[in-house]
Order: C-alpha cells, then sequence, then structure tokens
C-alpha cells in the first residue's frame, strides 16, 4: 500500500497478514521539511499505548455522576473530551466533515467548527460531570472568540476564534457513498442568528451558578461590552 500526499507517492508500506494473537505496531508521521520526527514502534510504543489507555481510564473515573446509565454517561463525556481542542478550549459540533444526512443528498455540510448555540448546554455537561478547568477552558475561548467580533455575534467560529469559514467544494472527492459535493468552510459563519448572545450569556450564567468564578479579565471585558452597546 501506498502513501499519496497532494498526488505525490510518498512511500509504501508494508502488508502483514496476522493470526489471531498477533500483534503489529504502525505509526504515522507527516512532515513538510527536514528533520521529520519517526515515532518509535516495539516495546516503546506499547507503552505509549499503555500510557494512553491510563490516561483515559483516569480521566474518565473523575466523572461524578453516580446515577442510572452511568457507562453511556461517561462514554458521552469522552465524546466531548475528543471533541475539544485543548490549546485553545474549544469544542467542535464534530470531528467530521461531508458526512450526509441521507446516504446520496446534498445536505452534508463541515462541522469540525465550533457553534455558540452549543455553548451553554456543553458548558453545563462538562461542569456538572466534574470537569471543570474543561468549562473553564471552554468559557475562555468563548470570550475570545465572541470579543473578536464584537458587538457583532457569529453563529460559528473556527477553534481559534476565527470567524471568517469561507466554504469551499472538493468537486474532485466522490464523498461518503457518492454523497456530493465534499464541503470544507461553513457559510453559516455569515449568518445573523440572534439567540447566539443568549447562548454565551447563558454559558457564563450557568458556570457561576454552579460555584465557578469569572476573573478580572472576564468581568473587564463584559463590562466594556456593555458601555460599547449604550
Amino acid at each position: 500500500r501506498s502513501i499519496w500526499v497532494t498526488g505525490v507517492q510518498t512511500c509504501a508500506l508494508p502488508i502483514f497478514a496476522l493470526r489471531a494473537g498477533e500483534r503489529r505496531y504502525a505509526s504515522l508521521a507527516f512532515s513538510d521539511s527536514e528533520p521529520a520526527v519517526i515515532p518509535p514502534l516495539g516495546d516503546e510504543a506499547e507503552q505509549r499505548i499503555q500510557a494512553s489507555i491510563a490516561w483515559w481510564r483516569t480521566w474518565a473515573a473523575r466523572c461524578r455522576y453516580a446515577g442510572p446509565h452511568r457507562a453511556s454517561v461517561v462514554r458521552s463525556a469522552l465524546v466531548l473530551k475528543l471533541m475539544s481542542f485543548a490549546p485553545s478550549g474549544a469544542v467542535v459540533a464534530a470531528p467530521t466533515t461531508s458526512l450526509p444526512e441521507c446516504p446520496g443528498g446534498e445536505r452534508n455540510w463541515d462541522y469540525r467548527y465550533c457553534w455558540l448555540r452549543d455553548a451553554s448546554l456543553t458548558l453545563q455537561a462538562l461542569h456538572d460531570l466534574g470537569y471543570s478547568v474543561e468549562a473553564h477552558a471552554y468559557l475562555s475561548w468563548l470570550v475570545h472568540a465572541t470579543r473578536v467580533t464584537w458587538p457583532r455575534l457569529r453563529p460559528v467560529y473556527d477553534v481559534y476564534g476565527e470567524p471568517r469559514l469561507a466554504e469551499k467544494r472538493l468537486d474532485h472527492l466522490e464523498g461518503f457513498e457518492g454523497s456530493r459535493p465534499v464541503r470544507i468552510g461553513n457559510d453559516a459563519a455569515g449568518q445573523l442568528q440572534l439567540d447566539v448572545y443568549g447562548e454565551v450569556l447563558d454559558a457564563a450564567y450557568q458556570l457561576t451558578r454552579r460555584g465557578g468564578e469569572l476573573d478580572r479579565t472576564y468581568m473587564e471585558i463584559g463590562r466594556a461590552s456593555c458601555r460599547e452597546r449604550v
């Protein structure tokens, strides 16, 4: 098997036939300049796998929900964590693009962005399950993203708070089960959706009513925003 990047064959991958109980390690790395860092395999790879498993089990064990269907709740919390972008605290709507609502249909949008309409419920879920660090990180991203475009709030931003998400069609790709077009970007960023103001305010309110605190930076931004509106 070969890996292709922008139409150029970069390397050949060996093919292994495995029997029950056998294991092979593979690592994938990308570099557009030298030197490239190639992850180690063998025992080092197994140690990293076990360390990753231990980290996720520790994180999941912090979930403080103890009611019915706890396993399903923990699974949902893991999904939220996996959809979060650690450097900024943003939580995307989905890690995918162009998966159609119906196979073969055209309603296949790029959801790898952060919708303000999700802010309040996402923050509530993280905080109520015991993940206050993630909740505060998400609120920090909200403050940053909305400050960039104030006084107008966009319905959707990227994980860095960028509101310009020009939508493009990749017509050279077939799409999931022939569901064209494949899209990147989302023109919803240019829409006017008045409910997002309430979602952002409610996110801050929900955090404070659950014992969280807004630091001086948040308060100063809020007061400045009110003065600008007046």
